[in-house]
């Protein structure tokens, strides 16, 4: 894994200031840091919440082989606070994650987490240092008998079949607000959500363009049976969570993802995901 980290490192950067510098007033002694941050400084450990399982190239591996774009945020936050990053993997499902910072169980969720209304009611977020779009993916054989004589934006627009979601995720949220006349189908896993897609169990598979996209990489034969549909009107911000009590450690999240001259993007995670499965391949 480590071309992967080579690449990642170089393609997705986020800025950083000098690590913990005192604030000293003219002939004053060092200001005193707020309390918030203050509790993680002087423990000397940041802890960040992250699901057990890996994903690529958000985070993945294990110990000090852990690897990706969500890694390098949350070692850039613990250098801002002049402190060392540890990871508590123990959450099974994203809703999980953000559980762990709403309980006092970590200081920070780094997962892929999206933004949502319910989740915005326990933590708060930062600004988002991703935006992807939504998008679907069809059986081919029942898309085409549903579009019989009609447009595709129309039948996704007013879509009446099954949806496959991973149960407790943001868009087993967004499904039943976007397609209120579909039926939702959750999973455990989004492995199980394409095969049952492909077996034509349910009509769709509904996540972010990235993880869409993913499956043709993932899953190169797929294509004979599958079908994508991206939804430009919808965005799927992924951001920060932090506990709702602590505005300077958030502000600090915000100052160092504002440092990157750039969101991360599709194209961006694409490529950062197709060299790290070849590096894995051995090719």
């Amino acid at each position: 894994m480590r071309a992967f980290v080579a690449v990642a490192i170089a393609t997705v950067s986020f800025g950083l200031s000098p690590a913990s510098a005192q604030v000293v007033a003219s002939g004053a002694a060092p200001l005193p840091l707020a309390p918030d941050v203050a509790a993680i400084v002087d423990r000397g450990t940041l802890i960040v919440a992250m699901t057990s399982f890996d994903n690529p190239p958000f985070y993945s591996g294990s110990g000090k082989h852990l690897e990706g774009i969500d890694v390098t945020l949350a070692e850039r936050v613990a250098e801002a606070l002049g402190v060392k990053v540890e990871f508590n993997r123990d959450a099974e499902t994203f809703n999980d994650v953000v559980a762990k910072v709403a309980l006092g169980q970590a200081d920070l969720a780094i997962s892929k987490i999206s933004r949502t209304h319910a989740r915005a009611q326990v933590v708060a977020f930062s600004e988002p240092y991703a935006r992807l779009r939504h998008a679907l993916i069809f059986n081919r054989l029942k898309l085409a008998r549903m579009t019989e004589g009609r447009d595709i934006a129309e039948v996704v627009r007013h879509f009446e079949g099954s949806i496959g979601v991973i149960e407790n995720s943001s868009f087993a949220t967004f499904a039943k607000e976007r397609f209120p006349h579909a039926t939702v189908v959750p999973f455990k896993t989004w492995d199980e959500v394409i095969e049952a897609t492909i077996a034509g169990k349910v009509d769709a598979s509904y996540r972010d363009e990235f993880e869409i996209r993913k499956v043709a990489v993932d899953r190169p034969d797929a294509s004979i049976s599958l079908r994508t549909v991206t939804i430009n009107d919808a965005r799927d911000s992924i951001a920060v969570a932090a506990p709702w009590d602590r505005p300077r450690l958030l502000g600090i999240v915000n100052q160092v993802i504002d440092e990157r001259a750039t969101q991360v993007t599709a194209d961006e995670l694409i490529a950062l995901y197709r060299a790290s499965t070849e590096t894995e391949g051995g090719h």
